[in-house]
């Protein structure tokens, strides 16, 4: 593949045609409310930091930033909306790995191409995931879980929000490394896998902190470990999956990107913003308390991180197989 892959280059097309008027009308920009489109419903880990971002990202562009919910097909709808927008400025995409790294392995077609269609504006935020199982469950340690999958192939079940999703992966990653034989149990979204995960229908799942970290200091269910490579100072007392499995690390991200062609300065302008909304202590004691630890990059950084978390994901994808019919 390529250097300049997912993300890259957009960046580079953007100004062409931006002269005379048109680099009046970047100054007066923006001279109305601007969208910003998350491709989860309202509730879950994506639209929790929407919205905590959006308002500091208004203030600062002097004009208001709001969020429209767009939920569908792992993220696709969302992005395919932002790919067929005007690059005005006016139509942003909160960025999640699966239209940009996962999906286009796991769907023989999408309605956007993640290679062209879109410009990296910042990378925002890495969002803790945890393994858990139901509080009934017998497993006090992520080992404890693993031996008795190895011992009983067939027998554990996981849940994830649906093929290809961050949690579907997370899962993969775990059978690669470990070789243990579970029953992957897809949902259509995070609400419905949760509420089947709480009644103990399900044994296990990898998810984000956001929703299951108040769910465990309320005893509903217990979480085993956490999904990075560390131990996470958002809940040090927590073990990593890699203290029982070597290698294991996963983290879920969230970015900000704009349809291709927008403008490099009104990209620059953006990503000013969501710096100075990253860096403003409120907010990050807000992001802390969703378990979402702010990883603030520029255009290319983060567009070099999409590339390498592509090139990491899709060989397991295509091991596994994993395809949405």
């Amino acid at each position: 593949m390529r250097r300049r892959t997912f993300l890259t280059g957009a960046a580079g097309l953007a100004g062409i045609g931006w002269s005379g008027t048109s680099r009046a009308q970047a100054q007066a920009w923006p001279s109305k409310p601007i969208r910003l489109v998350v491709g989860f419903a309202a509730g879950g880990a994506s639209d929790i930091v929407g919205r905590l971002i959006s308002p500091g990202l208004g203030e600062r562009l002097g004009q208001t930033v709001y969020v429209e919910n767009r939920a569908g097909a792992g993220g696709n709808l969302a992005a395919a909306s932002v790919a067929q927008a005007e690059p005005d400025g006016y139509t942003l995409m909160l960025a999640t790995p699966g239209p940009e790294t996962i999906n286009p392995t796991v769907y023989d077609k999408l309605p956007f191409d993640p290679r062209k269609d879109f410009a990296p504006i910042a990378l925002l935020c890495s969002i803790l995931d945890v393994l858990a199982v139901p509080a009934d469950r017998p497993w006090k340690t992520v080992k404890e879980l693993i031996d008795d999958a190895r011992a009983r192939p067939g027998a554990i079940t996981f849940s994830s929000s649906g093929i290809g999703s961050p949690s579907h992966v997370a899962l993969l990653l775990l059978q690669s490394l470990t070789g243990i034989n579970v029953v992957h149990v897809p949902y259509r979204g995070g609400g419905p896998m949760m509420g089947d995960f709480l009644a103990g229908r399900i044994d296990a799942t990898i998810g984000t902190g956001p929703v299951l970290m108040p769910l465990d200091e309320g005893g509903q269910l217990r979480i085993l470990g956490v999904a990075t490579a560390e131990r996470s100072p958002l809940a040090p007392h927590i073990p990593t999956i890699s203290e029982s499995v070597p290698g294991y690390a996963m983290a879920n991200w969230l970015g900000l990107a704009a349809p291709a062609r927008t403008p490099p300065v009104l990209i620059e302008k953006i990503h000013q913003a969501a710096l100075a909304t990253l860096a403003d202590p409120a907010v990050r004691a807000k992001l802390t308390q969703q378990s979402a630890v702010p990883t603030p990059l520029g255009p290319q950084d983060y567009a070099a991180h999409v590339k390498a978390e592509y090139e990491r994901w899709t060989p397991l994808l295509k091991a596994a197989k994993a395809k949405v019919e």
